[in-house]
């Protein structure tokens, strides 16, 4: 069992370490973007059934794990689609959104999955990657740089207009377990820029046929946003980054330096200095910082001390119903601008991974992600010095440091 725990710690460290609601509370797309219409509930029979068809339009602007069936939503999208269907994620356990990419390409429906190489080609793969094999769905590999860098995405794109982000895995645990969120992108701009990530990954990737890859020194940089760029406080920032590489998380520090009044910050994995520096900066400034990290993340990174030192407010928590891991990463700026994604904060992010990093600054959006926050870090516990001292002796026990 110790075996079996040293590994795990060990394989968060690799991911994500320093290394080297129900309908009613869900939001929409606005006026005049989609129709202000309720969520398509998810079809309860996802087998080859017929089902209703939902509607793309009918998708809500964002969604929150405990509060929201996300899976439902994916499906829903997946069967919305009806040219083509666009999927980069890291692990795929999801059974209903597995048969409902099956049953796409059954119908005609052109389906590219890429996947983190290191679920897509091990002995435990799982059902669900299996099934898609079966179903003759395109699917590559695609590794991060180096020995640490991963595929860690968790995008799909719809017919080429609706993209869904976010922190949300695209697996069971992340449904039922995790905090996590999930970001439905309406915006033909930014919608745009997800495809051109997309393309530039999948000219990138491995065929799934040709097996695993030699290790990847370096990338050509990412592609750029081409959205119009979003005024904060008088910076311009993109409305969308993506890695290895790219300027994540130099727009997220500057982000922080503009904001003027709050920044609340719930983030699985915090380990960059460049914004770590740029909350303390802002703290010193009298902005109203609090931040929310995972618990076991918070075991293994100097920042929960760094600012519990300065005096920030810094709380750790793990999934819901006691269950899980607070897996967001997301942030609120004086109330109005929003940045989430798969990026951890951390350099292995900005790096050796493939990520992305979402940005707006709609007002609905931003409320119901500071009120998410809010409820988020009420239930969190604040840690002791002690009890970050105790938990990273832990850490470094468990991974034999």
């Amino acid at each position: 069992m110790r075996r079996y725990i040293k590994g795990l710690c060990f394989a968060f460290l690799i991911a994500f370490g320093p290394v080297p609601a129900t309908a009613g509370e869900l939001s929409y797309f606005p006026a005049g973007e989609w129709p202000q219409t309720p969520a398509v509930p998810p079809p309860s029979v996802s087998s080859g059934s017929v089902v209703p068809v939902p509607e793309l339009s009918a998708l809500p602007a964002y969604a929150f794990s405990g509060k929201a069936d996300i899976e439902g939503l994916i499906e829903s999208a997946v069967r919305a689609s009806t040219s083509s269907v666009e999927v980069a994620v890291y692990g795929f356990t999801l059974p209903r959104v597995a048969q409902a990419l099956a049953d796409a390409r059954a119908r005609g429906v052109r389906v590219r999955v890429i996947m983190n190489e290191s679920h897509l080609f091990t002995p435990r793969r799982s059902e669900q990657i299996q099934q898609l094999l079966d179903a003759g769905v395109e699917m590559r590999s695609l590794r991060g740089v180096g020995r640490y860098g991963i595929m860690h995405n968790k995008l799909g794109i719809y017919d080429g207009k609706v993209v869904s982000a976010g922190s949300f895995n695209w697996a069971v645990t992340a449904n039922e377990a995790n905090s996590e969120n999930a970001v439905f992108i309406a915006d033909p701009e930014v919608t745009a820029s997800y495809r051109a990530y997309f393309e530039w990954m999948w000219g990138l990737a491995r065929p799934s046929a040709e097996g695993p890859a030699e290790p990847v020194a370096a990338y050509p940089p990412p592609p750029a946003c081409g959205a119009r760029p979003l005024d904060f406080n008088g910076a311009l920032l993109p409305r969308c980054t993506f890695s290895p590489g790219g300027d994540t998380e130099k727009d997220i520090a500057a982000a922080l330096d503009f904001a003027r009044e709050t920044a609340d910050i719930a983030v699985f994995s915090f380990y960059s200095q460049t914004i770590a520096d740029a909350v303390l900066n802002a703290h010193k400034r009298g902005v109203k910082v609090r931040v929310l990290t995972d618990r076991v993340q918070a075991s293994q990174s100097d920042v929960g001390k760094l600012f519990m030192d300065a005096g920030v407010p810094f709380r750790w928590s793990q999934g819901f119903a006691g269950k899980g891991v607070m897996h967001n990463k997301f942030a609120v700026l004086d109330g109005k601008l929003l940045m989430t994604g798969s990026f951890n904060w951390s350099v292995n992010a900005q790096q050796n991974n493939f990520e992305n990093e979402y940005y707006s600054a709609d007002p609905a959006l931003a409320a119901a992600f500071a009120a998410q926050f809010g409820d988020l870090f009420d239930a969190a516990e604040t840690p002791t010095p002690e009890d970050l001292a105790k938990a990273r002796r832990e850490a470094l026990r468990l991974s034999g440091r």
